[in-house]
């Protein structure tokens, strides 16, 4: 058998050949629809992920959920490792204004400071990763070499949503899956500056949606009604206001949550991510964040700068309000009989989705607000992973090997994914990010760069290789 770092080098040698074709391919992937939320295009797009990973010499089956299927597959490599990739296949709705292409259409266009880029929803979150990981897979293949680990490919199309069948669908494979060595998720790393950031774990979620409506308290109970009336007919609108309101102190511009029990059971830093935090003293630039979020002007905490900052971030659990609806919102004037709200919660370790539930419904009560019901439409555990862990190593470790500028390892996202499946239900590593740019998650022209690309495939086939290392060595 050909040593591994031969193999490596004519995959990293077949990658620079083939850019062309991976750059179709995420096109491929961009051009159909793949929206979780209506459903439009789900089925197309499983079908397509079956077909590719299929293409490769791997089995590979849609499985039924009940709602959005995951494509399933194992790719027998014969090596010693065996990585589950985890990625999803599902996008947010595109309805968004200021696209300089359709949003669906992946076409290469030149950004302002960004060069050539493929525009388009999904392509940073995360058919870019999801194309890049197989571009990968096909080049090792065709540069005569077989994947140096083993691959059970798990693709969800509900991550948009959630996730809802992922929890049962790892359960059920349990036994297979916990011999796994990690779960690998690939991520375009590098910010805007060029530095590449690695996490090593991710926030929680609960995302609740809060309902008021007429009833014994005051207001219209079986439809809207004029507007003349609120002389002396309460409005469901004022009053969910008004319950949102006392979440946050009065005039706090750090929104600071006054829900009693919110923070329950957050703990400080560990010793090693204090480390990981003081190694960022001199590294971390928190213009560039400003600057990648909308050219935002200030941060909430006017009196904290540098790792400071970033810590509050990183180990502050937050309470969002997503938004509002009730009513008119142009011609008209009423006073709605029902009003609706959407809350987003981030949650740290150690807190717990069912707690933070709890606390919110206690306040609504304890402020007589108790006729307010709380649906819950997303929830999930924060996770958290460590360097201690071989194949985290591999990845930190690759990374610098590759990355064309520094290379930080944080603690955690900020941003949530359900990853405590892994961590938590099967107890293995899980391996998250790697190289190359891209950005406007959500967002109008969402995008990854040409070269980013490139640069994302190469430090994935050195990730791969770099764990296949690892089982030669231990």
């Amino acid at each position: 058998m050909m040593p591994l770092d031969l193999q490596l080098s004519k995959a990293l040698a077949q990658v620079e050949n083939d850019l062309d074709a991976h750059v179709c391919e995420v096109q491929r992937f961009v051009r159909q629809p793949s929206v979780s939320a209506t459903g439009e295009g789900i089925p197309e797009m499983a079908d397509i992920v079956r077909s590719k990973i299929q293409s490769l010499g791997a089995d590979c089956e849609l499985v039924s959920t009940g709602r959005h299927p995951i494509v399933y597959g194992r790719l027998d490599a014969g090596a010693e490792r065996t990585v589950v990739f985890y990625e999803l296949y599902d996008v947010q709705p595109a309805t968004e204004s200021g696209w300089v292409v359709p949003p669906f259409s992946g076409e290469v266009v030149e950004l302002p400071d960004r060069g050539r880029c493929i525009v388009g929803r999904g392509t940073f979150n995360s058919k870019g990763c999801l194309a890049g990981f197989l571009n990968c897979l096909d080049a090792i293949r065709a540069s005569g070499s077989r994947p140096p680990v083993n691959v059970i490919f798990i693709v969800e199309g509900e991550e948009e949503i959630g996730s809802p069948s992922l929890p049962g669908f790892v359960r059920d494979r349990r036994e297979e899956l916990q011999k796994a060595d990690c779960v690998f998720q690939p991520y375009f790393g590098e910010n805007a500056a060029g530095t590449t950031i690695l996490y090593l774990g991710f926030k929680g979620m609960v995302c609740l949606e809060l309902t008021c409506t007429g009833g014994e308290w005051g207001g219209p109970v079986t439809r809207d009604i004029h507007a003349m009336h609120a002389a002396w007919i309460a409005n469901p609108a004022w009053r969910l206001v008004q319950a949102l309101a006392t979440m946050q102190s009065s005039g706090d511009a750090a929104e600071t949550t006054t829900v009693a029990g919110l923070a329950r059971g957050v703990r400080p830093p560990t010793p090693e991510e204090k480390m990981l935090l003081d190694a960022l003293t001199t590294s971390f630039d928190e213009r560039v964040i400003l600057e990648e979020q909308g050219n935002a002007r200030c941060f909430k905490w006017s009196e904290l700068e540098g790792v400071d900052l970033l810590e509050k971030y990183l180990y502050e659990p937050s309470l969002n309000l997503n938004g509002i609806a009730a009513g008119y919102t142009g011609a008209g004037a009423v006073i709605p009989r029902e009003a609706r709200a959407r809350l987003d919660i981030r949650l740290v370790p150690d807190m717990e989705p069912d707690e933070v539930i709890e606390s919110v419904r206690s306040h609504l009560k304890a402020n007589d607000y108790g006729d307010i019901r709380v649906d819950v439409l997303q929830s999930y555990p924060p996770s958290q992973g460590s360097v201690s862990q071989g194949p985290v190593d591999a990845l930190v470790r690759s990374a610098k090997d590759y990355a064309p500028g520094p290379v930080q390892v944080w603690p955690r996202s900020a941003g949530a994914a359900p990853h405590y499946v892994f961590t938590r239900q099967l107890g293995i590593p899980l391996a998250f990010g790697g190289l190359g740019h891209g950005g406007r998650s959500h967002s109008a022209n969402e995008y990854i760069t040409v070269e980013g690309l490139r640069r994302h495939e190469r430090g994935i086939i050195g990730f791969l290789y770099a764990l296949a290392s690892m089982s030669q060595k231990e």
